[in-house]
């Protein structure tokens, strides 16, 4: 998977719990569509998530925050947050920078993406071959379980 096809607009579902590992995962979902995809990440990034989609701050801002704060100070809007590939276990996603009419692509984690995409009020896209390689359902009778599609 190149990461360079054809883009789905995602907002985040949710959350589950890896019940082996005890991980996070985020569950992402394209607009209009049911299925989820999964993306495990780290405890301190579900938390920054979770507190974004609360409305929930800080007295201080956390790092997601402080990008953020960094971002607006030099007059840099994110555009968008990027999924766009899978190696090795192992997601990679880009944030899109403009500056005026300067545009710059940064490599970055999912998580820390999605986290600062929430507080940006950027969308989020996942590379429409990814997601339908890594889709998965939501059960109706359990909430937050996957089951693969």
């Amino acid at each position: 998977m190149d990461g360079e096809g054809a883009m789905l607009r995602v907002t985040v579902r949710g959350f589950a719990l890896d019940e082996v590992s005890k991980s996070p995962i985020v569950l992402l979902q394209p607009v209009g569509r049911e299925e989820v995809m999964p993306i495990w990440i780290g405890p301190s990034e579900a938390s920054s998530i979770a507190l974004s989609l609360s409305g929930e701050q800080y007295d201080r801002p956390l790092t997601h925050d402080l990008l953020r704060l960094v971002l607006d100070g030099l007059a840099v809007q994110h555009q968008r947050t990027e999924i766009v590939r899978l190696e090795n276990n192992t997601f990679f996603a880009r944030v899109l920078l403009r500056q005026r009419n300067d545009y710059v692509s940064v490599d970055c984690r999912p998580s820390d993406g999605i986290a600062v995409a929430l507080r940006t009020r950027a969308e989020i896209f996942v590379d429409k071959e990814l997601f339908e390689a890594q889709k998965q359902i939501i059960r109706p009778r359990e909430e937050g379980e996957l089951e693969e599609s």
